[in-house]
Order: structure tokens, then C-alpha cells, then sequence
């Protein structure tokens, strides 16, 4: 009898160190909140470019590998012009900033970032516009440990 009770505290006592285990290895390697795991620092796209770039700070302790924004369009006023969603990949060290560009939403040439406005005529036959950003998602490399 005795030897059954003993077998039966260490089988008990295995399971609950296996599932101990495996929600240690499942636990978030962060405690920061998602929301404030990605910064954008900057934002640029002048009226003669078809090109966007944002810069994208990691304030996490993981290298990211890839970063999924929904973007918003709008006017001075508010007024919202477009949206979409943008896959950035690229490899962001902890607590590093680094630079993306990427297609703008501005085919034709028309629109500028309103703290790039253009000297000139150009100025004439453009329109400002402000952007927001919304993280989606991020994606972080399982590095091996050292």
C-alpha cells in the first residue's frame, strides 16, 4: 500500500511539474504591452516622390523580423483620403530605430506629408495630408541561447 501512494504522489507530482513546465516555455518573453512594443518616429513622403518612409523603433527586448501597420490617410482637417494595411520586413535590434520605404499611396504625385511642403509653384497644384499608424502585429526571431 505504502509503495502504490508513494508511486502515486510522484506520478502527481511529475504531471504537475510538466505542466509547470510547459507554461513557463509558453509565458511571454515581454511584459511590454503590445500597443507600446513598436514606435514610429518619423514620417516623410514629399510631393515629388512616390515613395513613403517611416522610421520604426523596437522597444522590445527581442530582435523583430517583421512589422504589419494600418495606415490612415487624411486631410489637415481630418478628412480621411485612404487607408491600408503594409507588411515592413527587416531585421530591428532591441531598442533600435531603423528606416523603411515603401510605395506610397500617392500615385500621381499630388499629396506631400504636411511638415514637407513644397517650395514654389509645386505648392499651387498639391494637397497636405497627416498619417496615423496602427500596430497589427510583429513578428519576433527565436534566436538560439548563448
Amino acid at each position: 500500500m505504502r509503495k502504490r501512494l508513494l508511486l502515486t504522489l510522484f506520478i502527481f507530482g511529475l504531471t504537475a511539474w510538466a505542466v509547470s513546465a510547459r507554461e513557463s516555455a509558453a509565458a511571454p518573453r515581454d511584459t511590454i504591452p503590445f500597443d507600446q512594443a513598436v514606435e514610429i518616429l518619423g514620417f516623410d513622403k514629399p510631393v515629388s516622390s512616390k515613395n513613403e518612409s517611416l522610421m520604426i523603433k523596437n522597444n522590445t527586448t527581442d530582435m523583430i523580423t517583421r512589422v504589419k501597420l494600418r495606415l490612415t490617410y487624411k486631410t489637415p482637417q481630418n478628412e480621411m483620403l485612404d487607408y491600408r494595411e503594409i507588411m515592413l520586413d527587416g531585421e530591428i535590434l532591441p531598442g533600435m530605430t531603423k528606416k523603411f520605404t515603401f510605395d506610397s499611396f500617392d500615385e500621381n504625385r499630388q499629396y506631400y506629408y504636411y511638415t514637407n511642403a513644397p517650395k514654389g509653384k509645386a505648392i499651387e497644384s498639391s494637397y497636405p495630408f497627416k498619417v496615423t499608424a496602427a500596430l497589427l502585429r510583429y513578428d519576433i526571431a527565436v534566436l538560439p541561447e548563448k
